[in-house]
């Protein structure tokens, strides 16, 4: 490599065809060569990291939730009738289901 040059060190990574055509699509759409295009991205670009732990924790307690109608449903098939705080119970499990839903969008 030439001593003269401003920037003196290589950087080397391994892709596919398939990604060094999708890179080389992106660069022309900047209208940047390869280098620049791939300099630009690692210097002035960013990934966006999505933590997905509380859909997680919504799609257990949605779960639950689904578990307690099957099962009383389930008890109001057998006796033909489902208490009041039963109904009470799920609604206030569906308020904090909503409660996190509303949690989710607000940090998004």
């Amino acid at each position: 490599m030439a001593k003269n040059r401003y920037r003196d060190k290589e950087v080397k990574f391994f892709c596919t065809a398939d990604e060094l055509n999708r890179i080389d699509q992106k660069a022309a759409i900047a209208e940047l060569d390869r280098s620049k295009y791939l300099r630009k991205m690692a210097l002035e670009g960013y990934i966006i990291k999505r933590d997905f732990s509380s859909v997680e924790e919504l799609v257990y307690e949605i779960n639950k939730i689904g578990n307690n109608i099957n099962q009383i449903a389930r008890r109001a098939n057998e006796v033909e009738y489902v208490t009041k705080d039963e109904i009470r119970y799920l609604k206030k499990q569906l308020e904090g289901i909503y409660s996190q839903i509303e949690k989710f969008y607000d940090e998004g």
